[in-house]
């Protein structure tokens, strides 16, 4: 008796990277979203020039004013806009981080 195996490894594999990808750019996504109203706002374009970049399993997310450093880890007195100040990049990357499961399984990672 023979048996016929067919080797699916590569569709596997493909099928995996593919759902990680999508879970780089929804985990992006997420910290951009939960960061937004934490971000300083006065009458710059902080909030609005956020690229987010996700290439294979690689990813990246650059807020692109040259004042972004120095607004993610320096406390100012006063902040024209209720609840925001630094750190804004930081926290929500870690609330994105305790929601892994839930981006998982929105990419289909985990049931």
């Amino acid at each position: 008796m023979s048996v016929n195996i067919k080797d699916n490894t590569g569709n596997v594999t493909k099928n995996i990277l593919i759902k990680a990808n999508v879970f780089l750019r929804t985990f992006a996504d997420d910290v951009v979203k939960i960061s937004t109203p934490k971000t300083p706002k006065d009458t710059g374009r902080l909030r609005s020039d956020v690229l987010r970049q996700v290439l294979g399993l690689k990813g990246k997310i650059v807020w692109q004013k040259n004042y972004a450093g120095i607004q993610e880890v320096k406390q100012f007195v006063n902040y024209t806009t209720p609840g925001t100040g630094p750190n804004y990049a930081k926290n929500a990357i870690k609330k994105a981080v305790k929601r892994t499961p839930v981006t998982a399984k929105k990419a289909g990672l985990s049931t």
